[in-house]
């Protein structure tokens, strides 16, 4: 009878181990390949908030691109400075925005605002974008379709970062007029931009709830309601929060 060899199954083991390690992982090879396009942006003030710009729309091929993106980001932010009370828009300018010419993996457009700095981590992506509107294409504020869809998307996401760091996600009225919206059902179908009957992006969650009604509130909207005298009869509850977090329209 032949003997197998005493160490043969512990070097195949370890053989095993050695070939697994030097095998790329894709999610490691993703995280290292985003964490390789970190840049250190310029900081700019446009309309009284700090904006971190990528260096690529200020020099070289996409600099026109990029002189026309901060010109309609400081459009977006100038409606805002003039439809917020002056209380407010103090509180609103100190939150942060980054812009880029154009994001390798996030493709949320014109761009997402990241409450997380975990999830960045975990993605490999720039740390520093926590707490921050993140324009992930500078172009997308320039294109038609994303006007004609959402022309307050950049009001939408500084709204997001307002709840997260001024009020609160847990902000307890907020989150009690979102229950009973879905409660009674009110938002399951509504007419959008498109003339479509879809369910309203607001009964995701709470906190996009708050700012789709505040689009409407200060605004215009994708979905009806899709101005305050609608969101008013609409929505009477969310109509008078959103009247007492940014102050009365008259």
């Amino acid at each position: 009878m032949r003997m197998k060899p005493r160490f043969q199954t512990p070097i195949l083991t370890m053989l095993f181990v050695w070939l697994f390690n030097l095998s790329p992982d894709p999610a490691m090879a993703e995280k290292k390949a985003a964490q390789k396009v970190h840049f250190d942006p310029v900081i700019r003030k446009i309309e009284g908030w700090t904006v971190h710009v990528d260096p690529k729309l200020l020099k070289g091929e996409h600099a026109k691109e990029g002189d026309r993106a901060l010109k309609m980001l400081g459009n977006h932010l100038q409606r805002i400075a003039v439809l917020l009370p002056k209380d407010r828009l103090k509180k609103m300018r100190k939150l942060e925005l980054w812009i880029e010419h154009d994001h390798p993996d996030i493709n949320t457009e014109p761009g997402p605002y990241h409450p997380d700095v975990k999830w960045l981590n975990e993605r490999g992506y720039d740390p520093r974008l926590a707490k921050k509107v993140h324009v992930t294409r500078a172009a997308s504020l320039l294109e038609r379709h994303h006007m004609i869809k959402h022309p307050a998307v950049i009001l939408h996401e500084l709204t997001h970062s307002y709840h997260n760091q001024v009020l609160g996600f847990d902000e307890p009225r907020i989150k009690a007029a979102y229950e009973r919206a879905m409660e009674v059902g009110i938002y399951d179908e509504v007419l959008d931009y498109a003339g479509r009957n879809v369910r309203h992006y607001a009964a995701t969650n709470h906190m996009e709830y708050f700012a789709e009604g505040t689009e409407a509130y200060l605004y215009r909207n994708d979905f009806y309601p899709f101005v305050r005298a609608e969101l008013k009869k609409h929505d009477p509850v969310l109509h008078d929060l959103l009247e007492d977090i940014w102050g009365p329209l008259k």
